[in-house]
């Protein structure tokens, strides 16, 4: 046990207002890096040790186990590890589960219940679907459908009767009627889902006031963490646990509202006085994480959101510039960040955990991934499965390994990807080609006849993979290839029309957008390949998945996953229009809002060094366009940063707010004169002011030149015809 009055006299002038006030309602407006956490540990503290309340009567409620067991053993540290000492500190599904377990009986829950997880529901989905009869050809992946409609429809305390009246078409009439078995199985069994922790909780309050009073009754303070996360459901708990009661604190930061597609709104924390008339807001302004130069940036672009509570965050510690920095094509942002790493780790001493590398979206991840494996730098994956190793992905490689290599293994994943073909099918292929010495290809083929009579509905396939060898054959560039395999066979179709999210049809653009830049550097001599599909299915096979257990590693995760962190060296990548903010946010200002505020929480993750890039030129499949500069990048403050671009992309007045500034070093990169007037032919010996000499080998659209430097550490680059900063040897 600590000396708590000396703690007390560490906090400053706000913290310390926000621990001892007990007037009432109380909101604490907590800026990112303020030490929130402390403050409401130490204020639980304070109610224990200074005002006498016994520990149990304190109820703190947070969003994740990890942050519950944090503020428990924060307390733990300033009280001492004394069992009197307890005070309920949980989730607010762990709290919900607790008041069920005590009085769940009053709305006929029996106990003990169970609470049956996501695997358990899938699989009970299932056999309802199959023991209904219902035909899951129509909607394939039928149980997360259905799993995901019947959450909703309980979100929306809608119970299966009313599901049943409501449904409009096919698939709700089919999915509300495995609502009704799924809520007649849980009954029976004494089952409860995981949002029914929260629903019948809220039920059990609003039916039975005798025991919502029990409840209230029992805590005399009610303590909120992360409040701006909250929805309508869990303030909804919060209001009937203190309504007479005024023992309530809230904490949070609505400039870190991120979470809405959760059903978190910003109105909650913004409009808490409107629901509590006597509260009192006090604000934790000043940082204890970050330099000066990375709030400023920051404070100034948030400001761009009108629904918020105006405030500025500080620091007295002052450190370098943030870097915004402007590349021609996803690789080189990879490359860059990668460099830049490198440089970092040798001038100041940083390890490779010292570093983050943020995105908005998973897909984004593809690249950093390819260049890290090929710069031998150890990295971890958050929040998210490797690329190489999304399902999505995975099907795609495996048509171009179906019809580059005539690979089994590849040809049963893209039936398994087919629609009305079934294992029963794929088992009858795999004897037929066995008995007959064939692979399953040459059976589709070659023998598609005999294919055709174990069943009808593999002739399309049959057809598919004849036509793509052939067009394999004629060494169709790897993304048309691919593009001509997906469209031809519905896959691509049918992941925009089925998916869950938008993170499925993000993958597989990225991917469309990763063999297009492979075909654009594509140098048969270095690959000892003259078959553009052949080299890239080699070159992923060859990509490392050593991880050697090294524990010291590059983290690369989203933005969302980033919440809640903090790193010395953050990479915000990215920024480019369409990507972040992404195209859903067009004429929706609420959501593009939030996207600011996401953009917001990436930039305050950083401690020491902020790096921001953005892709300016290269066509991207996830936008259809070509990427540029996005609005958020036009939005920050052009004397709170400096500014890197590339030597061959000149200025515009089109980001005149953000490229205007005369003193700004890299404008000056700009204004060489171009010494290149006259085009360059295939076999050109140039020379470019970073990367030396090197030979031109293509030229691509017309609009680029594809160039070989002597320098193998710099390989082959695309380089714009307009460049100043390529000559050619004379």
């Amino acid at each position: 046990m600590i000396d708590f009055n000396q703690e007390l006299e560490h906090l400053n002038s706000h913290q310390l207002a926000a621990v001892v006030y007990n007037d009432g309602p109380l909101r604490i407006i907590a800026g990112a890096g303020s030490g929130k956490t402390r403050v409401i540990t130490m204020k639980i503290a304070y109610l224990v040790n200074n005002l006498n309340i016994p520990s149990w009567r304190i109820l703190a409620l947070t969003f994740t186990n990890k942050a519950a067991k944090e503020m428990r053993d924060r307390v733990e540290v300033i009280l001492g590890n004394d069992q009197r000492i307890n005070p309920f500190i949980a989730t607010f599904h762990s709290f919900c589960y607790r008041v069920l377990r005590e009085d769940g009986e009053v709305i006929g829950l029996k106990n003990p219940f169970s609470i049956i997880d996501t695997a358990d529901q899938r699989t009970l989905i299932r056999r309802t679907i199959k023991d209904l009869g219902i035909d899951q050809k129509n909607y394939p992946r039928a149980e997360n459908a259905a799993l995901e409609m019947i959450e909703t429809w309980k979100t929306n305390f809608m119970d299966a009767a009313e599901a049943q009246k409501t449904s409009v078409d096919e698939q709700e009439k089919d999915f509300s009627l495995v609502y009704q078995v799924y809520e007649k199985y849980l009954q029976e069994n004494n089952y409860v889902d995981f949002n029914d922790l929260q629903l019948k909780t809220y039920q059990l309050f609003t039916t039975d006031e005798q025991t919502r009073q029990k409840w209230a009754d029992r805590f005399d303070h009610v303590l909120v963490d992360e409040f701006q996360d909250t929805n309508e459901l869990q303030f909804s708990l919060i209001k009937m646990l203190r309504k007479t009661n005024p023992g309530l604190t809230v904490v949070g930061d609505p400039d870190q509202t991120i979470y809405t597609w959760r059903g978190a709104r910003v109105e909650i924390i913004l409009d808490f006085e409107k629901n509590f008339p006597k509260a009192k807001t006090i604000i934790l302004d000043r940082n204890y994480r970050s330099t000066k130069q990375i709030l400023d940036l920051a404070n100034d672009f948030i400001d761009n959101n009108f629904n918020r509570e105006k405030k500025d965050i500080y620091t007295d510690v002052t450190g370098v510039t943030v870097t915004v920095h402007e590349v021609t094509t996803q690789n080189s942002e990879a490359e860059y960040v990668a460099k830049t790493i490198k440089k970092l780790m040798k001038e100041k001493q940083y390890e490779y955990s010292d570093f983050f590398v943020l995105y908005r979206m998973n897909a984004w991840s593809r690249e950093f991934e390819h260049v890290f494996d090929n710069n031998h730098l150890p990295y971890q994956l958050i929040g998210g499965i490797k690329f190489r190793d999304r399902k999505v992905i995975k099907d795609a490689v495996a048509y171009l390994k179906a019809v580059a290599l005539n690979d089994n293994i590849s040809v049963e994943r893209i039936l398994r990807a087919t629609p009305k073909i079934g294992e029963v099918t794929i088992n009858k292929l795999i004897n037929y080609a066995t008995v007959n010495d064939m692979s399953i290809f040459t059976l589709l083929t070659v023998h598609d006849q005999e294919a055709a009579q174990i069943s009808k509905h593999l002739i399309g396939i049959s057809d598919l993979l004849s036509k793509g060898q052939a067009k394999f054959q004629e060494n169709l560039p790897v993304d048309e290839l691919l593009r001509f395999l997906l469209t031809q066979s519905g896959y691509e179709s049918r992941v925009k029309t089925l998916a869950k999210n938008d993170e499925d049809i993000e993958n597989l653009n990225a991917f469309y957008d990763q063999l297009k830049h492979f075909h654009d550097q594509f140098d048969p001599q270095f690959y000892n390949e003259a078959n553009q599909t052949l080299a890239f299915l080699q070159e992923e096979a060859l990509g490392s998945d050593d991880e050697s257990g090294v524990a010291n590693k590059v983290t690369l995760l989203t933005i969302h996953a980033a919440k809640g962190l903090e790193n010395k060296v953050v990479f915000v990548t990215g920024n480019s229009s369409g990507i972040f903010p992404s195209n859903r946010t067009i004429g929706n200002p609420a959501a593009l809002e939030e996207e600011r505020r996401a953009m917001y929480v990436g930039m305050t993750r950083a401690k020491e060094r902020l790096y921001l890039t953005y892709v300016n030129g290269e066509y991207s499949y996830i936008t259809n366009r070509s990427l540029e500069p996005s609005r958020f990048i036009k939005e920050l403050n052009p004397d709170l940063y400096e500014l890197e671009q590339p030597l061959s992309l000149p200025l515009t007045n089109a980001y005149s707010r953000t490229f205007s500034q005369s003193d700004n070093k890299s404008r000056t990169n700009s204004q060489v004169e171009n010494s290149n007037s006259d085009l360059l032919k295939v076999g050109d010996v140039i020379e470019h002011v970073m990367f030396g000499q090197g030979v031109v080998v293509k030229i691509v659209n017309n609009n680029q030149y594809q160039i070989a430097f002597n320098n193998p550490s710099y390989g082959i680059k695309i380089i714009p015809i307009n460049s100043v900063a390529i000559k050619k040897v004379v």
